[in-house]
């Protein structure tokens, strides 16, 4: 509708297209003029509204700091607990052996293409806190290629082939690059931050988590 009032306008008042940015047509409109898209601007090209990213916590040259993660201390398969504003230092070697490349895709997190069925792994409950909140959970490591992934997930214990998993958000760089997913949370939720390696892979790593009211 909006295309056939602006071609009506252009036949009964001369409207004229601005100058196309790729050198496309510019004149009267008429019928069967072919324009190329225009993908829309910020109004800041460029512009993220998420906070700016944290420092890393580790890099290559602590590879071999440490050479095990500690006890996984509950609640029961998690390592630890997590808050908005931590950042914790661990390691996959002594983790759990729960998740697979099978879970993560029966739970949409990603799809199998990439082998997640060997080594160990860690988990840790990440709670929000009540009210609109997003967090922008980021994995630091450099020592080996290890993903990340985030099981929505309001139970006391972690997930399972037989839970009901209402969210899954999974990221899964190439090599040693940085890793991130954003959460967003209402009301309060639970969240099991899962940092797996690829194939057989292990190291150490710096997992953030920063959090802001809104969810925008």
């Amino acid at each position: 509708m909006i295309i056939l009032l602006a071609s009506l306008a252009g036949c009964q008042h001369g409207l004229t297209l601005p100058p196309d940015d790729g050198g496309g047509y510019s004149g009267p409109l008429k019928p069967g003029v072919k324009l190329k898209v225009r993908p829309r601007r910020h109004i800041l090209p460029g512009f993220d509204s998420s906070p700016a990213p944290p420092e890393p916590a580790i890099d290559a040259q602590n590879c071999y700091d440490i050479d095990d993660g500690g006890l996984v201390n509950g609640p029961d398969c998690a390592t630890a607990t997590i808050s908005c504003g931590d950042v914790v230092i661990g390691h996959t070697r002594g983790g759990g052996k729960m998740y697979d490349t099978r879970f993560y895709e029966k739970n949409f997190c990603t799809p199998a293409l990439t082998d997640h069925n060997g080594g160990d792994e860690r988990v840790y409950k990440l709670v929000m806190p009540p009210g609109d909140m997003k967090a922008f959970v980021y994995l630091d490591s450099p020592c080996a290629d290890l993903d990340l992934a985030a099981v929505k997930l309001n139970d006391r214990t972690c997930p399972t082939d037989l839970s009901i998993i209402p969210q899954c958000e999974m990221s899964i760089e190439k090599s040693t690059y940085r890793e991130k997913v954003e959460l967003v949370s209402q009301r309060g939720s639970t969240w099991w931050l899962i940092v797996e390696g690829k194939d057989n892979e292990e190291g150490p790593f710096a997992l953030h988590v920063m959090c802001r009211e809104g969810l925008i």
